[in-house]
């Protein structure tokens, strides 16, 4: 669902990416998730896309960075609740896989990886704020045996409310239903979002991706339609290139909403 640039809050995809692009916080934040210090970043392929076959379009992850023990970390905020998480999880722990085949190295010396999901709800209905995966053993023995391949998944629950954590990983998850408090992590969390929210730059890459967003969709139910109603769509994606350039942004919301306002700014860019 679009939301405007004012609406937009920690648990939206966009914002988070900026929060995770300061490597102090994305440190804290992942520390905190995987329970261990995370010392470095490394951002080398932060918005991973990985290619599968050459004629399809890739995949993209939307937080993919490692540390400085070259563990992997791929990051997803989840606000629909998706029965099909659980198979997501294992097709990008797959494609990472692929990834680092490819590169050269020897699939016994892959990096460990993370899948990490941050939900907004409760995908399991248990009340735990997170619940932790990796590859075990459930036969009669009495103690578990773990398959140690490597890979970890995590889903976060916002709503949670049983399980121990930190603090500091509580008042995150907080701040990612939007209920900020007075407690330090808390304030610098909302300091960032709002230093992100001010800024001019970013505000018109989310208006202008979204636009584009919404035109693939667009011509994605067009396909096979008359030429005439592509057209079309080309002086809609003309109006919207024109008023990111003029800074239009307020103008460009209410075009997106309101056709007949939308029809007064073609005409006004001599666009009709």
């Amino acid at each position: 669902m679009y939301k405007t640039w004012e609406e937009l809050g920690l648990s939206d995809n966009y914002i988070f990416q900026k929060v995770m692009l300061n490597e102090k916080l994305c440190k804290k934040i992942l520390s905190e998730i995987i329970g261990k210090e995370v010392v470095k970043i490394d951002y080398t392929a932060y918005e991973k896309v990985i290619e599968i076959r050459s004629d399809v379009k890739g995949v993209r992850l939307d937080v993919y960075v490692k540390d400085e023990e070259e563990v992997v970390y791929n990051v997803e905020m989840q606000n629909t609740d998706n029965d099909n998480l659980p198979k997501r999880s294992r097709y990008y722990h797959n494609l990472i896989d692929l990834d680092l085949m490819e590169k050269g190295s020897e699939y016994e010396s892959l990096n460990h990886s993370y899948v990490i999901f941050i939900c907004t709800f409760d995908l399991f209905e248990k009340g735990y704020y997170k619940y932790i995966f990796t590859n075990n053993s459930y036969n009669n023995s009495p103690r578990h045996i773990e398959l140690k391949d490597g890979t970890t998944t995590i889903f976060l629950n916002s709503k949670g409310t049983r399980g121990e954590i930190s603090s500091d990983l509580k008042e995150f998850l907080k701040c990612i239903n939007g209920e900020f408090t007075d407690s330090n992590f808390s304030a610098i969390l909302e300091k960032e979002v709002k230093r992100i929210k001010d800024s001019k730059k970013w505000r018109k890459e989310y208006m202008y991706m979204e636009l584009l967003l919404r035109d693939e969709r667009r011509e994605a139910r067009k396909q096979g339609v008359a030429e005439g109603k592509a057209e079309g769509s080309k002086l809609i994606n003309s109006l919207h290139k024109k008023l990111i350039e003029d800074g239009r942004m307020e103008e460009l919301e209410k075009s997106v909403v309101d056709e007949e306002y939308q029809q007064s700014l073609l005409k006004e860019y001599s666009l009709i």
